[in-house]
C-alpha cells in the first residue's frame, strides 16, 4: 500500500494520484457516516488501534476532528492537549516525547508552535506521525480538508482560479494549500497587505510547481473577478511579538455583503477557521459561504488519512482503495 507505514510532514510529502486516493477514501467515509445514501455503505470495523494527538497549541477542529476521526472508525484516542501538564514543562526533548509515546500507540498527530518540530518528531518517532500544524510552517491535513471541500463544489481541483487572502506570512494554512493548488494546475492570487506577503520559499515553490508566477495584490475587491474560489484567513495574532503591530492589521480585509455583490455568482467562500472578524456574520446565509461545511469535511478527510497510514484499507493498481479490510 502506497501510504502504510509514511508520515506526513507536508502536503508535498504526497502526490497528487495520493491526494485523491486520499479524497477517494474520504468519500467512501462519508458515505459510512451516513452523509449520503448509498447502495454501497459499508460499515465500519472496529480497530484495535491507538491514535495519539500531541498538542503545544490550541486547537478546536483539528484536534477534535482527528480524534472524532479515530473513534469513527472504531479505535481509541490518547491525547495530550495541555503541554503544561506533560513532561515538556519539565523540559523534556520533542524526541524523547516522540520516541516515548511511539510505545504507546499507533499513530502521532502532533501540534507544536515551533517550525520543523513536526519533522523532527518523525525522524524521533517509530509510528507514523501526522503534522497538525507546526509553528507558521504547515498545515497540510488542513490542505486535504480544503480539497476535499473544494472538488465536491467545483468537481474538479484541477485549473480552477483560486484566491488566498489575508495574512499569508504567518497563516500555514495557506503555506500548504498554494503548493497544493499550483501542483493541480491552478491560477493562483495572493492577496494581503505588503508586510503580510506570502513567504519568497513558499511563492518560489509554487512558481516551481505551477510554472508560473501568482498574482500578487492587497486589493480584495478587485480580485474578486473571474475567482472560483475565495480563501480568507484571519490575521495570525498570536504570531506577532508585538500587540501593536498585530493591531495595525486586524480588520484589514472584511468581507461583507457588499463585496460578495461583486462576487462571481459561482465562486466559494473557504476558510480553515477560527475567523475573528475578516467574514461579516452576514455572510454566513450566503449559499457561497461553505466554511462550516469544510471544517465538517475534517473528520471523513482525516479518517481517510489515518485508515491509509495504517494500512487499514486495501488500495487496488488504480490508486483507488475497495474497501476496509479487518486489523
Amino acid at each position: 500500500m502506497a501510504l502504510t507505514g509514511r508520515d506526513l510532514v507536508s502536503i508535498l510529502d504526497v502526490s497528487n494520484d495520493e491526494i485523491t486516493l486520499v479524497l477517494d477514501t474520504a468519500e467512501q467515509m462519508a458515505t459510512a457516516l451516513g452523509w449520503e445514501e448509498s447502495t454501497e455503505q459499508q460499515p465500519l470495523a472496529p480497530l484495535d488501534r491507538i491514535l495519539a494527538t500531541l498538542f503545544f497549541e490550541p486547537s478546536t477542529r483539528t484536534r477534535m476532528s482527528f480524534e472524532s476521526a479515530m473513534l469513527r472508525l472504531g479505535g481509541s484516542v490518547i491525547s495530550m492537549a495541555d503541554a503544561k501538564a506533560s513532561s515538556a514543562a519539565k523540559g523534556e526533548s520533542l524526541a524523547d516525547t516522540a520516541r516515548i509515546v511511539s510505545a504507546y500507540c499507533d499513530i502521532i498527530v502532533c501540534r507544536h508552535p515551533e517550525t520543523g518540530s513536526a519533522q523532527a518528531l518523525a525522524e524521533a518517532a517509530s509510528v507514523p506521525v501526522i503534522n497538525a500544524g507546526d509553528g507558521h510552517n504547515e498545515h497540510p491535513t488542513q490542505t486535504l480538508t480544503d480539497l476535499f471541500c473544494l472538488r465536491r463544489h467545483k468537481g474538479t481541483l484541477e485549473g480552477l482560479r483560486a484566491g488566498l487572502c489575508g495574512d499569508l506570512r504567518y497563516g500555514r494554512t495557506v503555506h500548504s494549500l498554494a503548493p497544493a493548488l499550483a501542483r493541480l494546475g491552478c491560477e493562483i492570487i495572493f492577496i494581503s497587505p505588503p508586510a503580510l506577503v506570502m513567504p519568497e520559499e513558499v511563492t518560489a515553490k509554487v512558481q516551481e510547481l505551477g510554472g508560473a508566477e501568482p498574482e500578487v495584490t492587497d486589493d480584495l475587491p478587485a480580485a474578486l473577478d473571474g475567482l472560483d474560489m475565495l480563501y480568507m484567513t484571519r490575521i495570525q495574532q498570536e504570531r506577532f511579538a508585538d500587540p501593536a503591530e498585530y493591531k495595525k492589521y486586524q480588520g484589514v480585509y472584511v468581507l461583507d455583503e457588499k463585496l460578495m455583490k461583486k462576487a462571481p455568482e459561482d465562486m466559494i467562500v473557504l476558510h480553515p477557521l477560527p475567523r475573528v472578524d475578516e467574514i461579516a456574520l452576514e455572510i454566513d446565509d450566503d449559499p457561497r459561504a461553505v466554511y462550516f461545511e469544510q471544517a465538517r469535511g475534517g473528520v471523513p478527510v482525516r479518517m481517510a488519512l489515518i485508515a491509509l497510514l495504517l494500512g487499514i484499507v486495501e488500495e487496488t493498481q488504480s490508486g483507488k482503495h475497495s474497501g476496509l479490510v479487518e486489523p
